[in-house]
């Protein structure tokens, strides 16, 4: 494998077979790089007995229009997706943890966000949102966000085609909504992690209620908590403005000096001004500085370091953009061999790539991780370290027994652990079967991992041993 420069754009359209076990072995069963498809793109609404697959999935396909005598084939673009993301019934547990002084914040299995201490690795009952006597906000698949005293994040829950998705704002002070008007409520899925800048929150979304044109928007809200504010002085209005883009936005939205990165599922990477300007008030489309076609979707979050961007596809490649080169060439989807790369991992790449040191760390759903050489994309280890199937998050620098290594979770269970030097897999943390699609912290030398089924598991990271296990929600009991 070799890392080149991009000379043609793919897109995908994954097939979805209905007797898989896993969304990885979704992916084995068919190249969905060699499949030729047409340019235009719509939306499919998968029936629910059409969509039944051994793990639930998201129940909207972006996939291009191709000959009737393929379309059953070739149902479920980005669906074997279908298979990753639990969503005829959406059962969330991927919320990822969110880190602030010494708590942990997570969105839990019964639709709230709770705070664990992270030096008793216990459950802070005293603190929940919304309360348990309120309506949960919905299943949680993002990872929250912390911005001055305040959590923001989203949430959807479906019931058959109709979905409807919040934003909450939670005050940590007090775990109450930092919004007098509480959650802002959309008729769509709300997935990705939101995105926090100096004055706006960034949303992601799917197409909202009926209207499947524009198939994804990105909406700045104001972010501005009304907590000890006068009644005139509140915010009445959240959404300032929105922007149709060409796919859905399941991935993170990263913000850097103001600008939100994001890609969509059509396969384009944007990169979005959030700013405050009164130049962008006639057309907030004028937001955009730039977008840049991948060849296939994208599901991950983009992870930007000085003046580059890395992001995967589900075109099984990875990517590195130069910042400086896509804004002198916005419109611009060919590759600056100079500065630029995308590197063949054999394998859809949905989670966030992972910096150090000059080394990007890569890891492909089906399971391998690669070790690139940031600039070049010249592989670092001989060859990738292979671990278990459906790597959905980021993987976690921490200090092993055999020196720094990755925690590389695993939809499917367990977190193995992958030494930096070498690439090779030293062993794993047991995670008793518990699939595990959020990237696991380090705090106060314990490594903290939330499972699918709702479970907080905190473990030792040299000896590899459980040292507590909790459920992150109710009252936060031992595991069973």
């Amino acid at each position: 494998m070799r890392a080149s420069p991009a000379t043609v754009r793919r897109r995908i359209l994954p097939s979805r077979k209905q007797d898989s076990s896993s969304c990885a072995a979704q992916h084995r069963r068919r190249s969905l790089k060699k499949i030729p498809i047409e340019p235009e793109i719509r939306f499919l609404k998968l029936k629910t007995e059409q969509a039944s697959t051994s793990r639930a999935g998201l129940l909207r396909a972006a996939v291009r229009p191709r000959k009737a005598k393929l379309l059953l084939s070739l149902l479920a673009s980005l669906f074997a997706l279908a298979a990753c993301v639990n969503d005829l019934n959406p059962e969330g547990g991927w919320s990822g943890i969110a880190q602030e002084d010494n708590f942990l914040y997570i969105g839990s299995k019964d639709g709230r966000i709770v705070r664990v201490d992270s030096t008793t690795g216990l459950l802070d009952q005293s603190w929940v949102y919304p309360a348990e006597d309120d309506d949960d906000l919905g299943e949680v698949y993002g990872t929250p966000q912390v911005s001055n005293g305040t959590i923001y994040g989203s949430a959807f829950r479906c019931r058959g085609n109709n979905c409807d998705g919040e934003v909450y704002a939670v005050d940590i002070a007090t775990g109450r909504s930092a919004w007098a008007t509480g959650t802002v409520k959309y008729e769509t899925r709300l997935v990705g992690s939101v995105g926090v800048g100096e004055t706006t929150i960034a949303v992601g979304t799917s197409a909202i209620g009926d209207d499947e044109n524009p198939p994804g928007f990105l909406i700045g809200l104001d972010p501005t908590s009304d907590a000890g504010r006068e009644l005139a002085e509140q915010v009445s209005a959240r959404e300032r403005w929105r922007i149709p883009v060409d796919g859905a936005i399941w991935g993170g939205i990263t913000v850097v000096d103001d600008i939100a990165y994001f890609g969509t599922l059509k396969g384009t990477l944007y990169a979005v001004d959030l700013s405050d300007n009164s130049r962008f008030t006639a057309n907030p489309s004028d937001r955009i500085q730039w977008s840049f076609e991948a060849g296939g979707a994208i599901a991950g979050t983009p992870h930007v370091s000085g003046s580059s961007i890395y992001f995967g596809s589900l075109g099984d490649d990875v990517y590195a953009l130069d910042l400086s080169n896509r804004r002198a060439n916005p419109n611009s989807s060919v590759l600056d061999s100079r500065s630029e790369w995308k590197f063949d991992t054999g394998g859809w790449v949905w989670a966030e790539p992972l910096l150090q040191d000059g080394i990007l760390y890569v890891a492909s759903l089906p399971g391998k991780v690669f070790a690139l050489n940031a600039q070049t994309g010249q592989p670092r280890w001989q060859n990738p370290a292979e671990v278990g199937d459906e790597i959905i998050a980021r993987p976690t620098i921490f200090e092993s027994n055999r020196g720094p290594a990755l925690a590389v979770a695993s939809g499917e269970g367990d977190i193995s652990i992958v030494v930096l030097a070498t690439g090779q897999v030293s062993g794993a943390f047991d995670s008793d079967g518990r699939g595990i699609k959020s990237s696991p912290v380090v705090r106060n030398d314990v490594i903290f991992a939330h499972t699918d089924n709702g479970q907080l598991r905190q473990y030792q990271p040299t000896s590899l041993s459980l040292l507590n296990c909790i459920e992150a929600k109710g009252e936060g009991k031992a595991c069973g």
